[in-house]
């Protein structure tokens, strides 16, 4: 399977990392979506919410798929989260701990999708391709200009899975914080 050539690899990868999002995707929507409804002051609308956040989650993991592990797009949309959600919260009457507890939750939702390539990693671990070869990453398809230790396979998926955690979760909560401080700001 991942002894293969690239083109095996690339199908069991594949195959993986849908199956890994679904049940992600599965597992902690829910639970946003309860955030959400408490933040937004209406508990009755978790189903709304649940079917917004499947939204969310499908548009993260094609930026994240379109970027090829740029996080580019992925990060882009951490903007466009970050104000929306900033917006919509500014308006809550929830305590303000709350609100920011639930961009937070929201922020590593919107991860999930780039936390997920992390099973792909465990895959090509497991068949026993070596993650501290620059030879095995360039077979992986790191490019070449990759400096080392980001053109290992620990290095690249670290890096991609880590930045996109980092910038996403800081960039989303982080414009939330300043457009509650901003919104209450003019209430008072």
């Amino acid at each position: 399977m991942l002894n293969g050539g690239a083109g095996e690899s690339m199908d069991a990868a594949e195959y993986t990392i849908i199956l890994v999002n679904l049940g992600l995707a599965a597992g902690c929507t829910f639970p946003v979506a309860r955030l959400l409804a408490r933040a937004g002051g209406n508990r009755r609308r978790v189903r709304r919410y649940c079917a917004m956040l499947i939204g969310v989650y499908v548009a993260e993991a094609v930026a994240f798929s379109a970027g090829m592990a740029t996080n580019v797009f992925s990060v882009g949309l951490a903007v466009v989260w970050g104000t929306a959600l900033g917006r919509w919260l500014r308006h809550s009457e929830s305590p303000e701990r709350e609100m920011l507890k639930t961009a937070l939750c929201f922020s590593l939702y919107s991860c999930l999708p780039a936390i997920s390539f992390l099973s792909v990693f465990l895959l090509v671990a497991l068949a026993g391709w070596p993650i501290l070869s620059a030879d095995a990453g360039a077979r992986f398809g790191v490019p070449a200009f990759v400096p080392w230790p980001a053109n290992t396979l620990l290095g690249f998926f670290g890096i991609v899975i880590g930045s996109a955690v980092v910038l996403k979760t800081v960039i989303t909560t982080g414009e939330v914080h300043l457009l509650i401080h901003r919104g209450r700001g003019r209430r008072q």
